[in-house]
Parts: structure tokens; sequence; C-alpha cells
């Protein structure tokens, strides 16, 4: 299970449950482990140079976040992508996200237009770089964007129920990316976002909301659904090739 250091987090203000929940959290969302992969506390503490103390703070915050889940008498695992549950996630996203959208549209200044133009730019340079950190800092900021979006609606307690069910959300996303390889048209839909968001055009800006999340949804259930034929091929072939 190989997971990355937090080295990099050293020197930084992060306690050390902090830094480990970072690092599980970026672990999870990154692929380095895998969907219903087991979490056991002492080889991922080994793994991570750490006591479970901070592993014992960390998992539930994962598991608020729909990261991970707690299966008893077995433990915590990496949560699985279930496409009965897709639809499901993205309802209640485009729920909050058109109810704040339409409290924004209207509440939002010139420096949350400008804020939201520099974090595209920013998005933009990051998917001209394959390095891995680069695209988990893509994720960071695409999260970034659509809070800056929606946080001029002053609605703290919508955006408290939207920011729990980030991780799940993300999970979904992050798999979209990973099985389509399509960030491009995800930045496309973004700039539209933000002219929208600029030009204070409320109609245009909620049916973009809208349709960006169900795009998102319905390339991950394509890619969903082609990745399980692959496996399917790959079984059969193999299976010929060992009868």
């Amino acid at each position: 299970m190989p997971i990355k250091s937090f080295n990099s987090l050293h020197g930084t203000a992060f306690s050390l449950p902090e830094m480990v929940y970072r690092t599980l959290r970026d672990a999870i969302l990154n692929g380095t482990l895998a969907p219903g992969q087991m979490l056991r506390q002492e080889e991922v503490a080994v793994r991570l140079g750490v006591s479970r103390s901070p592993l014992r703070e960390a998992l539930p915050r994962l598991e608020a976040e729909g990261i991970v889940t707690l299966h008893p008498r077995r433990g915590y695992a990496v949560a699985t992508i279930d496409p009965k549950e897709i639809g499901e996630a993205f309802d209640l996203r485009i729920l909050l996200e058109t109810e704040l959208g339409r409290r924004s549209i209207s509440m939002r200044t010139d420096h949350d237009v400008a804020q939201a133009y520099r974090i595209i730019s920013e998005m933009t340079d990051l998917i001209n770089n394959a390095e891995q950190s680069d695209r988990s800092k893509w994720f960071e900021l695409n999260g970034v964007f659509h809070h800056t979006l929606l946080a001029p609606a002053d609605c703290p307690h919508h955006m408290r129920v939207l920011q729990a069910s980030r991780g799940t959300i993300e999970i979904y996303v992050r798999a979209e990316v990973r099985l389509t390889g399509d960030l491009e048209h995800a930045q496309h839909e973004h700039f539209l976002l933000a002219q929208a968001f600029e030009n204070g055009d409320a109609d245009r800006f909620l049916s973009l909301i809208k349709s960006h999340s169900i795009h998102t949804r319905d390339r991950l259930l394509a890619g969903l659904k082609k990745s399980a034929e692959a496996r399917l091929v790959e079984t059969a072939v193999n299976g010929s090739q060992t009868a």
C-alpha cells in the first residue's frame, strides 16, 4: 500500500492528526488507495511512521466526508463507487448548488468575479503539467472555484451540508477524470460559469450549474461502464488462454 509520505507538510502549522488526515485523503482521492481497500490501522500507521492515535482522529473525519466506511468487526475501508448512489449524490449537489447559485448571483462583488477568473487561470496552467501533484492541486482549486461562485449567497448552513458531501462527490469527480482523462471539458464549463457569474445572468448561471453536474455524472457513468466492459473482455481473454 504505497501511501505518499507527508514529509512535504512538515514545517507547516498542521498538527500530526491533520497531516495524517490530509495524506490519507489525498491517497484515496488520487486512487493510490483503491475503492473497497481495507485500511488496517496497524499497517497504515507503520507506512506513515506514526502511532495509531492520529489515525483514530483522522479516520472518523474521512468517514464523515463519505470517503471511508466503517464495517463492524472489520474496520475502515475506502468507500466504493456505487453506480446506484451516483445519481443521488449528484442530485443533492444540483439541489444545493442551484439554490446557492440563485442567491449568490445577485450578491456577487467584483472581487468575487476576479477571484473566479484567477482560479481558472491557475487551473488551466496545471492542466498543461502532467505531474500527479499538479492534478491533485487542480482538484483542490476546483473545490475553491465552486466555493467562490456560491459563497456570496451567505448561507452557511447550506454550505456546510454541501461541504459535508464533498468527499463523496470528489471521489466521483476524480474517478470520472481518471476514467476519461478529460479535464479540458470541465475547464471549458468552468469558464462559461465564470462568464455568466460576471454578467449576472441568473438563468444561464443556474442552467450551467445543473448541466455541469449532469455532464460530470454522465461521463462518470459512461467511464464506469467502459471500464467494466474492459474487465469482462480481459477476464474472457485470460480464461481462454488458461483453458
